[in-house]
């Protein structure tokens, strides 16, 4: 419980049984991989701990160097949202010293600040027995849960020609260790809801979805590729989130089950989009590396402080509220007023705030349309209605947030760049 003002905030999160402090945790990764590591984030204050991930196959193990390539230097886009390249692989050491010495410190620590431990593993797909012994092995080292990463470059390939594998992984798990366990899967994983209520149904506890996709980058000038030649893992960072975020929604609608969001989580507001959906949990990766451990602290006090002036005393009381509002894209089409309008019969127009008007001419460069138009002897952006197709682009665009869109009939303002469009309110009714 921690003590906001007068208010009693609860950040406790319950899953499969197993209790967090708060629902913020490291994403699978450098972040812990051993006692110091643990000990250094538990202090971050975060709910619980998940390892980076390990393997027995060593040559899932072996570490290129270097591996990790920030691309902030190239573009200020990419620094701002803190995009890297990465070669990271699975932890080097060896599962043995993993098993006996690693993991047990690590619970010792998570122990040590009442927090619990997830573990991250992946195998060989076609290796059954390894997984199952792997997973018995790091139960007895004192994992409160287990992470089998399904997102790995390896097993995403067999998972793309057939779903088989791994539910068999999952069942055999399931047989084999009496603590929670769950999957992580990638962006690209398809197809995915066959995928997840088959997992469903042979008993995970919990998806965490989602990681890092791949990619690579051109120097242009060297004209060579950045880093390392070959693909590997692309870590977007902020602009992640309304990637990882639709699927998340699409997971929680087709099955009943907890779900850890990770992609794109750098502040407080990005955390509550994922819980707002409906998830248990989330993790936080790219951003610990861009921002420091830090982070962490923040995007819990930024969540107590939000539940605080909402006036919420639990996750509970908000967790999945937006999951109920969010339609088929086919329904809200169907309600639509002017499906196949063109201008100047469009029913929406903008209208600029002349006191918040700059004149930076941002809207008349970016519309196709040629709504907007400077009127130099006058000073001011003049706007061609009948030119508008009603998209709202320049609501968003505008840097001085000086332009709405309004109803052409009534004169009312339909959209101000906030909340949900008034057209699309009847959805919601």
């Amino acid at each position: 419980m921690i003590r906001a003002g007068a208010t009693q905030i609860d950040l406790r999160v319950e899953v499969a049984g197993v209790r967090f402090k708060n629902p913020v945790l490291p994403a699978a990764s450098e972040l812990v991989f051993d006692k110091a590591s643990a000990q250094r984030i538990a202090e971050a204050g975060v709910g619980g701990m998940v390892t980076k991930t390990f393997t027995t196959s060593p040559e899932f193990r072996i570490r290129l160097r270097p591996y990790q390539f920030p691309l902030a230097r190239f573009d200020t886009a990419y620094r701002k949202s803190g995009s890297f390249y990465s070669l990271a692989s699975p932890h080097v050491e060896e599962m043995d010293v993993v098993m006996e010495k690693n993991v047990p410190e690590i619970a010792h620590v998570c122990k040590k600040n009442r927090i619990p431990l997830i573990v991250s593993f992946y195998e060989k797909p076609n290796e059954i027995s390894v997984w199952k012994r792997v997973a018995k092995g790091f139960e007895r080292a004192g994992a409160d849960m287990l992470e089998l990463n399904f997102s790995s470059p390896s097993m995403r390939g067999e998972l793309e020609r057939s779903l088989t594998s791994s539910f068999k992984i999952v069942a055999s798990v399931a047989k084999s260790v009496n603590i929670p366990f769950g999957v992580k899967i990638s962006p690209m994983m398809e197809p995915l809801i066959d995928a997840v209520k088959g997992w469903t149904e042979r008993e995970i506890s919990f998806i965490t979805a989602h990681n890092a996709p791949s990619g690579i980058y051109v120097d242009v000038e060297a004209e060579v590729p950045f880093g390392a030649p070959v693909i590997g893992g692309y870590l977007i960072g902020r602009p992640f989130l309304p990637v990882s975020l639709a699927r998340v929604v699409q997971i929680l609608k087709s099955v009943d089950l907890p779900v850890f969001g990770v992609g794109g989580i750098f502040g407080w507001g990005d955390a509550l989009q994922y819980l707002l959906c409906g998830c248990s949990l989330v993790q936080v990766g790219t951003a610990a590396y861009a921002e420091g451990v830090g982070v962490f602290k923040k995007i819990n006090q930024g969540i107590v402080s939000w539940m605080e002036r909402k006036r919420y005393r639990s996750l509970s009381d908000f967790r999945g509220n937006v999951l109920q509002k969010i339609i088929p894209s086919a329904e809200l089409k169907k309600k639509e007023m002017a499906p196949f309008s063109l201008p100047p019969g469009t029913p929406y127009a903008p209208v600029i705030n002349r006191k918040k008007c700059t004149l930076c001419q941002t809207c008349c460069r970016s519309c196709f349309y040629q709504v907007f138009h400077l009127e130099r002897r006058e000073k001011i952006i003049s706007v061609e209605k009948d030119r508008c197709w009603s998209c709202g682009f320049c609501v968003g665009i505008c840097p001085e947030e000086a332009i709405h869109l309004m109803d052409k009939k009534t004169g009312k303002y339909i959209w101000k760049g906030r909340g949900l469009a008034q057209p699309f309110m009847v959805s919601q009714t």
